[in-house]
């Protein structure tokens, strides 16, 4: 009987899942998969004991491998499989991803500090700049009576501009050493209830507006006026989140406030959304937010109404729209309300490989008493991208912005100011995860 086959097989197999981490192997083989291959070919060394050790035809007795040789190998492969069950365990249910983003930017107004005014995070003019590093840990729950986890990690002058701004000191001492390299870290649970109730506990950013903080998902690069000044980033808390059915989905929210890890007052900010997706072209967003933001006391509440549309013309065409209205009430009750108003329209018109993608967007915010911007003024831009994938995890976006404003706000050369700013601007961001190219 000829075994020689089967223990190439046996240690070839076994060998290979050992030493690649189960996500590499984009799910060939599974941990039960091998444990039940382990278990046929014990049984299979089981039916050759039971039979002579005849050697095949034209070879010599010696040269053929013997069934205790074979049957030593897989006993061994079977303790360092169940040694390495954990990890492969981690890389089976954990996403690993991330991505590196950078970009060169160009303000034709040349100002003297080299910024590129009225962004909300850091932009640069005339630099090739590092603009952030991302390395994301999530394990979404699986189902009723499941638990999970995410956290990101991130890096660079746009993590900085993002968090650090407004995590004020607390006895002295500042906490944005603490926040400003965590983008998202909170605990998941799914209850039993109906279609699975989801708890998500910690930080994690804001479920307000139509942009996000990752550019590479964005229609643009610069994220807009909305984005930076009419929303909050991100919030600590409690988040809650129920699909009642494929066309409409709940959430909650309790949370210190807008942007703030740790509460400067003891009152908490409420959160409701509702999703309502009646078809897969059409989408609508609506959601609130409200509670006291003014520091040390929980007088004078902040009341902020999102709504974004998603709809998808055809395979080819998307448009998307945000509006927001907020009001905040100041400690002292005689002053007035400050208030502001923002929309943004964006329309995409992508090619059928996906590879190349076109994006105007158009925002305008009013901000009636200059609580979000610092100046009373109508701000509106103009955004054009041309994006371009030579790959699928490679995004390179050539973009045109337009800014003016009613009021001289943009910084030019040295000591003069301006209602309007151009800037040019090309941005790389190549993403990557476990198991993708």
């Amino acid at each position: 009987m000829n075994i020689a086959p089967v223990r190439r097989i046996a240690s070839g197999l076994l060998t290979l899942s050992l030493l690649v981490p189960q996500g590499l192997l984009a799910q060939t083989v599974s941990t039960e998969q091998l444990m039940e291959t382990i278990k046929k070919l014990e049984a299979r060394i089981a039916e050759l004991e039971s039979k002579s050790g005849t050697p095949a035809p034209g070879a010599s007795a010696a040269a053929q491998p013997s069934v205790a040789e074979l049957k030593k190998e897989v006993d061994e492969v079977k303790k360092q499989q169940e040694e390495a069950a954990p990890t492969l365990s981690f890389f089976k249910t954990t996403q690993l991803t991330g991505y590196v983003d950078s970009y060169y930017g160009y303000n034709v107004n040349r100002p003297a500090d080299q910024s590129i005014g009225f962004r909300g995070t850091n932009f640069n003019h005339n630099s090739f700049q590092f603009s952030a590093a991302k390395l994301s840990f999530n394990r979404p729950t699986s189902g009723p009576n499941s638990l999970g986890y995410r956290l990101d990690l991130v890096y660079g002058p746009l993590a900085d501009s993002f968090n650090v701004p407004f995590e004020l000191p607390v006895d002295g001492r500042s906490r944005d050493s603490i926040q400003r390299n965590i983008l998202n870290a909170y605990v998941s649970y799914t209850a039993p209830v109906g279609n699975g109730l989801t708890f998500d506990v910690g930080k994690f950013t804001t479920f307000i507006g139509a942009e996000v903080f990752d550019t590479i998902d964005n229609w643009n690069y610069q994220q807009g006026v909305l984005f930076s000044y009419a929303q909050p980033f991100y919030h600590t808390g409690l988040r809650m989140s129920y699909a009642a059915s494929d066309k409409v989905g709940l959430g909650f929210y309790l949370v210190n406030g807008w942007n703030n890890s740790f509460d400067q007052n003891t009152g908490k900010s409420v959160g409701f959304s509702l999703t309502l997706t009646p078809s897969s072209k059409f989408q609508i967003i609506q959601n609130y937010l409200g509670g006291p933001e003014n520091s040390i006391f929980n007088d004078g509440w902040r009341h902020l109404y999102d709504g974004v549309i998603n709809a998808t013309i055809n395979p080819n065409v998307a448009l998307r729209f945000n509006y927001d209205i907020g009001t905040n009430r100041p400690l002292i009750s005689s002053d007035p309300n400050q208030s502001w108003r923002a929309i943004a329209s964006s329309i995409r018109f992508s090619s059928s490989n996906g590879k190349v993608a076109l994006a105007p967007r158009f925002e305008y915010l009013y901000d009636d008493s200059g609580f979000a911007t610092g100046y009373r003024q109508d701000l509106k831009t103009f955004t054009l991208t041309n994006e371009y994938r030579i790959k699928s995890n490679f995004s390179t976006k050539l973009e045109y912005r337009y800014d003016f404003s009613n009021e001289d706000i943009f910084k030019k050369r040295t000591d003069e100011f301006t209602n309007r700013q151009n800037v040019f601007l090309v941005g790389l961001v190549y993403s990557f995860g476990i198991g993708k190219e």
